[in-house]
């Protein structure tokens, strides 16, 4: 995700970008309290909202990724948002799988396309 905010031209969509990747790290990590409440901090829910893939607010246009970019996106914060509710029976085994998920997601983001060897498939 930082490799895709620091591509971006507006700055809005960079600092959405940025702040959403801050938000996958910290509910991925501290924010997953096994017996806590499931909810997270307000501001990271806002952080994994869907302006990550439409864009900051006020911009213009939406942020420069490719499609695989934007799927792997929605993907890894709607998980990332959804992991302080995970009822996790045994966290040392299940958190490295939620963990290992996400990362599956945002490289299948980076795969490059069998057509054109570019991330934005056709």
């Amino acid at each position: 995700m930082k490799a895709g905010a620091a591509r971006q031209t507006e700055e809005r969509h960079r600092v959405v970008l940025e702040r959403a990747a801050d938000a996958v790290e910290q509910a991925a990590g501290r924010e997953v309290v096994p017996g806590g409440d499931g909810q997270l901090a307000e501001e990271l829910a806002y952080d994994l909202a869907a302006d990550v893939v439409t864009g900051g607010p006020y911009a213009e246009a939406r942020p420069e990724l490719a499609v695989g970019e934007r799927i792997a996106l929605v993907a890894v914060c709607a998980l990332a948002a959804a992991m302080p509710r995970t009822v996790l029976g045994d966290p040392k085994r299940e958190l490295p799988v939620l963990a290992a998920t996400m990362d599956a997601a945002v490289a299948a983001g980076r795969t490059p396309c069998p057509n054109t060897g570019d991330t934005a498939c056709p």
